[in-house]
């Protein structure tokens, strides 16, 4: 037998919870973590666990997008960086939604 603790991480879906959790020490002396999240696939009397990663994880990226202005009469001589963006959020969303299993870790 051993000790058990329980953590309820605040702040996970941007990952800051946890570092500040590790700043306060709430790791030390740990020898195994098994984590929980909520997933509606699962009946409420059951777990579910594999060994590894579960589900896909969050992460920040930036982009710039840059244009060069010009005139309503003139659009051919222009690159429109709301066209582009407007572009680039469909791709992006499209790529989420349509090609990647948010079951099946990257």
């Amino acid at each position: 037998m051993g000790t058990a603790r329980l953590f309820f991480q605040p702040a996970e879906e941007g990952a800051r919870g946890a570092s500040q959790m590790i700043k306060e020490g709430v790791l030390q002396d740990v020898e195994a973590i098994f984590g929980v999240h909520i997933d509606d696939t699962t009946s409420t009397k059951a777990t579910a666990s594999i060994p590894g990663p579960f589900t896909a994880a969050g992460c920040i990226f930036e982009a710039k997008i840059v244009g060069v202005g010009g005139h309503a009469a003139l659009p051919h001589q222009t690159v429109d960086p709301l066209l582009a963006t407007s572009l680039t959020i469909l791709a992006l969303q499209q790529l989420v939604s349509r090609e990647v299993d948010p079951l099946h870790s990257q």
